[in-house]
């Protein structure tokens, strides 16, 4: 990161829980029986912890918001055993390739270290994002479907 990026919680920034809110659902909510901008805005104020999952961490350029993840105590659908979860990761379409996912993914990790964990994990749906998690040295450690989709769980030692 740079003098013009940085990290911040979403506890220090509620008024954007509407714009984080449409991100997770344009982008992941198809697998919700009942997505909703309004569900989504409910699930982000458990999401306004600092020092414990779940914590929702904003990255901004120039004073804008660009991407957010999270944090979070239980992610992964039918495997409530891995704790803690990366989860909604996102980065604006036009700022992407510019190292701000992988900016996240190392906050989040210090995070969780930080708190006493040994490892996180995470899932995704998608080929191409599972390598390039494991670019980034995420182990696929199960694989399941949920609501018929194929997911790939993943780990990461702290």
């Amino acid at each position: 990161m740079d003098s013009k990026t940085r990290i911040d919680y979403l506890a220090n920034h509620p008024n954007l829980i509407s714009t984080v809110a449409a991100w997770y659902v344009k982008m992941w909510w198809k697998f919700r029986a009942n997505p909703s901008i309004r569900h989504a805005k409910t699930r982000l104020l458990n999401h306004l912890n600092i020092d414990k999952p779940n914590i929702c961490f904003l990255y901004f350029r120039n004073h804008k918001l660009v991407g957010t993840a999270s944090l979070t105590e239980k992610d992964i659908p039918n495997n409530e055993i891995f704790s803690p979860c990366l989860s909604n990761l996102f980065v604006m379409e036009q700022c992407r390739r510019q190292k701000i996912g992988e900016n996240l993914i190392g906050y989040a990790k210090l995070q969780a270290k930080n708190l006493g964990f040994k490892k996180i994990y995470l899932y995704t749906t998608d080929a191409t994002v599972h390598r390039w998690y494991q670019k980034l040295n995420w182990k696929i450690i199960k694989k399941d479907v949920v609501r018929g989709c194929d997911i790939k769980i993943m780990a990461a030692n702290l």
